[in-house]
């Protein structure tokens, strides 16, 4: 709650974080491996890219929140392939693929403290 007491500012600021995590996909066999998760912040945005170096199938990243049996937001790529996303009110990523596959996340998280 703001305090209405102190002149021109009703609000404390905030601390705004911005954090980049990149890591290699590898995954030997079909499967999922989660690749990030958030312990720090309830509300959190994410702007990144997902490469898709080798493999066959299809590599699909599910942006998950705990308590939400839904996936927040699905990217799928083909093999070869690369696609840039940017989400929000997750806290957790997986990769999911049908086949052998291996590839590069990365992505820039932005929340408050």
């Amino acid at each position: 709650m703001c305090n209405n007491d102190i002149a021109l500012s009703c609000c404390l600021d905030k601390i705004s974080v911005q954090d980049k995590v990149c890591t290699i996909i590898q995954l030997a066999a079909a499967g999922t491996q989660v690749i990030y998760t958030d312990n720090i912040a309830q509300i959190i945005m994410g702007t990144g890219y997902v490469k898709f170096e080798t493999g066959t199938g299809t590599m699909t990243v599910n942006f998950l929140r705990t308590g939400v049996a839904t996936p927040i937001q699905t990217v799928t790529i083909d093999p070869g392939g690369s696609t840039s996303f940017s989400a929000a009110r997750f806290d957790t990523i997986s990769v999911t693929t049908t086949a052998p596959a291996q590839g590069e996340f990365c992505i820039t998280v932005r929340y408050t403290l």
